[in-house]
């Protein structure tokens, strides 16, 4: 069972890396596109940026894929350490295509993403101790919840920061203009926690209706966002 888990975690953090280097091969820069070491560059550079999130920034939101997922063989961490493992790579592949003139306008874009996707995550966690359900009560629904979450604002705000470099001013007002909605979604993700969240009455909640529905609601929301923006700009056709 163990194993299971860990083989589970790491196929979902490798398919994360290719979907990296996927995007970046179908949508980077110019000279990325047409050169094959570039890709493998950023593909290496974005592999040892989610390894550094999964072991030091994941377990400050008390998650933590090693010692709750792979140890204790919880499912719950184990579903919302993929999602947050894929949502981070939405975001660094979003802010590394697009023309630009050298290395800093992917830091500066991806460092924007991740800051404002964190800070989402910061208040889900403060308004309904989500980490709790996960890490201890082992609430299926519950990781499966924020993994959803995490996914789809993932996919919101690496929209938001994907797009050619002019400035970081410019990338500041994109990043607002194009990502004003997952505030909206953590609003919303907020209230159906007060709902969907267990408690005394329903200590262990239907995994499919208080997780995996409420989970692909977000995904849909976050995917029909991206319909609505339309091709990001310079997005080669």
């Amino acid at each position: 069972m163990r194993s299971s888990m860990r083989w589970v975690g790491e196929t979902s953090f490798a398919a994360s890396i290719l979907m990296v280097a996927g995007m970046l091969q179908a949508w980077g820069a110019k000279e990325v596109r047409y050169d094959t070491g570039e890709v493998v560059f950023l593909a290496f550079a974005g592999a040892v940026w989610l390894l550094l999130a999964r072991r030091l920034l994941f377990p400050c939101m008390g998650l933590s894929f090693y010692d709750d997922a792979v140890e204790r063989k919880n499912r719950a961490s184990l579903a919302a350490s993929c999602g947050a493992i894929l949502a981070l790579a939405i975001i660094y592949a979003g802010g590394s295509i697009g023309e630009g003139p050298s290395y800093w306008e992917n830091v500066f874009s991806v460092a924007l993403g991740t800051a404002g996707w964190l800070v989402l995550w910061i208040l889900i966690e403060i308004g309904t101790k989500i980490s709790r359900s996960i890490a201890e009560e082992r609430d299926l629904a519950s990781g499966l919840r924020l993994s959803g979450f995490l996914v789809a604002t993932g996919l919101i705000l690496g929209r938001a920061v994907a797009g050619d470099w002019h400035s970081e001013a410019a990338t500041i007002h994109d990043f607002f203009r194009d990502g004003w909605a997952a505030p909206i979604l953590c609003a919303t993700a907020l209230l159906v926690e007060k709902f969907a969240q267990p408690n005394r009455r329903r200590p262990f909640p239907p995994w499919t209706s208080h997780g995996l529905i409420p989970a692909l609601v977000y995904l849909a929301f976050g995917i029909a966002w991206l319909w609505r923006l339309g091709p990001w700009e310079g997005m080669p056709k």
